[in-house]
Protein backbone atom coordinates (compact mmCIF):
# COMPACT_ATOMS: atom_id res chain seq x y z
CA UNK A 1 0.00 0.00 0.00
CA UNK A 2 2.78 2.37 -0.29
CA UNK A 3 1.48 4.43 -2.94
CA UNK A 4 -1.76 4.45 -1.43
CA UNK A 5 -0.17 5.49 1.56
CA UNK A 6 2.03 8.19 -0.38
CA UNK A 7 -1.12 9.76 -1.82
CA UNK A 8 -2.84 10.27 1.69
CA UNK A 9 -0.08 12.07 3.42
CA UNK A 10 -0.49 15.05 0.80
CA UNK A 11 -0.38 18.19 3.34
CA UNK A 12 -2.59 20.86 2.63
CA UNK A 13 -2.92 23.68 4.87
CA UNK A 14 -4.53 27.12 4.70
CA UNK A 15 -2.13 29.71 4.40
CA UNK A 16 -1.41 31.66 8.03
CA UNK A 17 -0.94 35.48 7.86
CA UNK A 18 0.20 36.73 10.98
CA UNK A 19 -0.76 40.76 11.53
CA UNK A 20 1.62 43.01 13.65
CA UNK A 21 0.59 46.16 15.50
CA UNK A 22 2.84 48.69 15.36
CA UNK A 23 3.11 51.89 17.78
CA UNK A 24 5.11 54.72 18.23
CA UNK A 25 7.76 54.93 21.33
CA UNK A 26 10.02 58.07 21.29
CA UNK A 27 13.07 58.17 23.49
CA UNK A 28 12.05 61.98 24.51
CA UNK A 29 8.66 60.52 25.81
CA UNK A 30 7.02 63.53 23.46
CA UNK A 31 3.72 62.41 22.89
CA UNK A 32 3.27 61.26 18.99
CA UNK A 33 -0.17 59.63 17.97
CA UNK A 34 -0.69 55.46 18.10
CA UNK A 35 -0.09 53.88 15.04
CA UNK A 36 -2.75 52.21 13.28
CA UNK A 37 -2.92 48.64 14.34
CA UNK A 38 -3.75 47.48 11.06
CA UNK A 39 -2.91 48.97 7.60
CA UNK A 40 -5.09 47.30 4.60
CA UNK A 41 -4.31 48.03 1.01
CA UNK A 42 -7.49 49.54 -0.59
CA UNK A 43 -5.71 48.63 -4.43
CA UNK A 44 -8.31 47.36 -6.90
CA UNK A 45 -8.64 43.43 -6.74
CA UNK A 46 -7.68 43.62 -10.47
CA UNK A 47 -4.13 44.82 -9.04
CA UNK A 48 -3.41 41.34 -7.12
CA UNK A 49 -1.98 38.41 -8.95
CA UNK A 50 -3.59 35.28 -7.35
CA UNK A 51 -0.64 32.59 -6.73
CA UNK A 52 -2.54 29.49 -4.85
CA UNK A 53 -6.38 28.59 -5.05
CA UNK A 54 -6.82 26.14 -1.64
CA UNK A 55 -10.42 25.67 -1.52
CA UNK A 56 -11.11 22.05 -1.57
CA UNK A 57 -8.22 19.63 -0.32
CA UNK A 58 -6.32 17.67 -2.68
CA UNK A 59 -7.97 18.94 -6.08
CA UNK A 60 -5.24 21.85 -6.88
CA UNK A 61 -2.28 19.40 -5.42
CA UNK A 62 -3.16 16.24 -6.76
CA UNK A 63 -5.70 16.19 -9.53
CA UNK A 64 -4.23 19.58 -11.51
CA UNK A 65 -1.32 19.46 -13.61
CA UNK A 66 -2.13 22.75 -15.19
CA UNK A 67 -1.20 24.12 -11.95
CA UNK A 68 -0.56 27.84 -13.50
CA UNK A 69 -3.56 28.08 -15.00
CA UNK A 70 -5.60 26.81 -12.58
CA UNK A 71 -4.10 29.10 -9.92
CA UNK A 72 -5.14 31.85 -12.26
CA UNK A 73 -8.67 30.79 -12.99
CA UNK A 74 -11.20 31.65 -11.06
CA UNK A 75 -14.30 29.62 -9.55
CA UNK A 76 -16.38 30.46 -12.57
CA UNK A 77 -14.10 28.58 -14.44
CA UNK A 78 -14.76 25.39 -12.38
CA UNK A 79 -18.41 25.84 -12.81
CA UNK A 80 -17.97 25.97 -16.71
CA UNK A 81 -16.11 22.46 -16.69
CA UNK A 82 -13.00 24.04 -18.10
CA UNK A 83 -10.63 21.67 -16.17
CA UNK A 84 -13.02 18.62 -15.67
CA UNK A 85 -11.22 16.95 -18.88
CA UNK A 86 -7.74 17.27 -16.62
CA UNK A 87 -9.80 15.86 -13.46
CA UNK A 88 -11.08 13.51 -14.89
CA UNK A 89 -7.99 12.10 -16.22
CA UNK A 90 -6.04 12.40 -13.25
CA UNK A 91 -8.78 10.26 -11.06
CA UNK A 92 -8.36 7.81 -14.28
CA UNK A 93 -4.19 7.28 -13.55
CA UNK A 94 -5.05 7.12 -9.94
CA UNK A 95 -7.86 4.04 -10.08
CA UNK A 96 -5.12 2.38 -12.25
CA UNK A 97 -2.75 2.55 -9.96
CA UNK A 98 -4.86 2.17 -6.67
CA UNK A 99 -8.23 -0.16 -7.81
CA UNK A 100 -6.49 -2.92 -6.55
CA UNK A 101 -4.86 -1.94 -3.11
CA UNK A 102 -8.41 -0.31 -2.22
CA UNK A 103 -9.95 -3.70 -2.83
CA UNK A 104 -7.21 -6.14 -1.64
CA UNK A 105 -8.44 -3.45 1.83
CA UNK A 106 -12.03 -4.40 1.03
CA UNK A 107 -13.13 -0.97 -0.25
CA UNK A 108 -15.44 -0.76 -2.99
CA UNK A 109 -13.68 1.51 -5.66
CA UNK A 110 -15.88 4.21 -8.25
CA UNK A 111 -15.75 4.03 -11.54
CA UNK A 112 -14.36 6.43 -13.61
CA UNK A 113 -15.46 7.61 -17.12
CA UNK A 114 -14.18 9.95 -19.76
CA UNK A 115 -17.03 11.33 -20.26
CA UNK A 116 -18.23 12.26 -16.55
CA UNK A 117 -20.29 9.47 -16.56
CA UNK A 118 -18.84 7.70 -14.07
CA UNK A 119 -19.72 7.00 -10.43
CA UNK A 120 -16.75 8.89 -8.54
CA UNK A 121 -17.62 11.93 -10.80
CA UNK A 122 -21.47 11.96 -9.87
CA UNK A 123 -20.42 12.08 -6.46
CA UNK A 124 -17.13 13.81 -6.56
CA UNK A 125 -18.45 16.62 -9.31
CA UNK A 126 -20.94 18.85 -7.24
CA UNK A 127 -18.53 18.31 -4.47
CA UNK A 128 -15.29 20.57 -5.78
CA UNK A 129 -16.68 22.03 -8.45
CA UNK A 130 -16.36 24.72 -7.98
CA UNK A 131 -12.83 24.37 -6.37
CA UNK A 132 -14.59 26.60 -3.27
CA UNK A 133 -14.81 25.90 1.01
CA UNK A 134 -18.65 26.60 0.97
CA UNK A 135 -20.10 27.23 4.18
CA UNK A 136 -23.60 27.39 4.90
CA UNK A 137 -24.39 29.25 8.12
CA UNK A 138 -27.85 27.40 8.43
CA UNK A 139 -26.30 23.91 8.42
CA UNK A 140 -23.93 22.18 10.92
CA UNK A 141 -20.43 23.31 10.85
CA UNK A 142 -18.10 20.51 9.68
CA UNK A 143 -16.20 19.41 6.33
CA UNK A 144 -17.42 19.63 3.69
CA UNK A 145 -19.37 22.89 5.31
CA UNK A 146 -16.41 24.67 6.24
CA UNK A 147 -13.54 23.46 8.38
CA UNK A 148 -13.15 22.28 11.69
CA UNK A 149 -9.80 21.05 13.23
CA UNK A 150 -10.75 18.02 14.17
CA UNK A 151 -12.30 17.02 10.65
CA UNK A 152 -10.11 14.33 8.64
CA UNK A 153 -10.34 16.45 5.15
CA UNK A 154 -7.87 14.44 3.51
CA UNK A 155 -9.13 11.13 4.13
CA UNK A 156 -12.77 11.76 3.05
CA UNK A 157 -11.49 13.94 0.13
CA UNK A 158 -9.59 10.59 -1.17
CA UNK A 159 -12.99 8.78 -0.17
CA UNK A 160 -14.77 10.72 -2.70
CA UNK A 161 -12.37 10.33 -5.24
CA UNK A 162 -11.84 6.93 -4.94
CA UNK A 163 -14.77 4.45 -3.04
CA UNK A 164 -17.89 4.17 -4.64
CA UNK A 165 -20.56 6.34 -2.43
CA UNK A 166 -23.76 6.39 -4.78
CA UNK A 167 -26.36 4.04 -5.49
CA UNK A 168 -29.76 3.34 -3.38
CA UNK A 169 -27.40 1.21 -0.54
CA UNK A 170 -23.92 2.75 -1.00
CA UNK A 171 -21.30 0.25 -0.13
CA UNK A 172 -19.06 3.20 1.36
CA UNK A 173 -19.20 6.37 3.08
CA UNK A 174 -17.00 9.28 3.16
CA UNK A 175 -15.53 8.19 6.36
CA UNK A 176 -14.73 4.99 5.74
CA UNK A 177 -11.01 5.43 5.28
CA UNK A 178 -10.73 7.81 8.36
CA UNK A 179 -8.07 6.08 10.36
CA UNK A 180 -7.28 3.49 7.14
CA UNK A 181 -4.83 6.01 5.66
CA UNK A 182 -3.92 8.73 8.52
CA UNK A 183 -4.50 8.36 12.39
CA UNK A 184 -8.04 9.24 13.59
CA UNK A 185 -7.06 11.54 15.21
CA UNK A 186 -4.45 14.68 16.29
CA UNK A 187 -1.81 13.20 18.61
CA UNK A 188 -2.66 15.95 21.04
CA UNK A 189 -5.70 17.13 22.28
CA UNK A 190 -7.38 20.43 20.62
CA UNK A 191 -7.36 23.95 23.08
CA UNK A 192 -10.25 25.47 23.98
CA UNK A 193 -8.56 29.14 23.38
CA UNK A 194 -7.10 30.38 20.48
CA UNK A 195 -4.95 29.83 18.28
CA UNK A 196 -6.38 25.96 20.06
CA UNK A 197 -3.49 23.80 18.33
CA UNK A 198 -0.96 22.58 21.34
CA UNK A 199 2.54 23.59 21.10
CA UNK A 200 4.82 22.40 19.19
CA UNK A 201 7.12 19.60 19.84
CA UNK A 202 10.37 19.71 21.07
CA UNK A 203 13.57 18.15 19.77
Amino acid sequence: MKTLKKLSVVALTLPLFVLAACSSDDDDGADTPEAEPFAFSTDAIETFTRVDRMGMPAIATALIESTDAYNMADPVNDSAGDFVPEILGSLTFLHGALDQQLTDLGLTPCTVVGDGTGTCAQFAVPLILPDTLKIDTTTASGFPNGRLLTDPVIDVTLAVALLELTGDEPPQTPGDLVGVLNPAANDLAFGDAFPFVAAPHQP
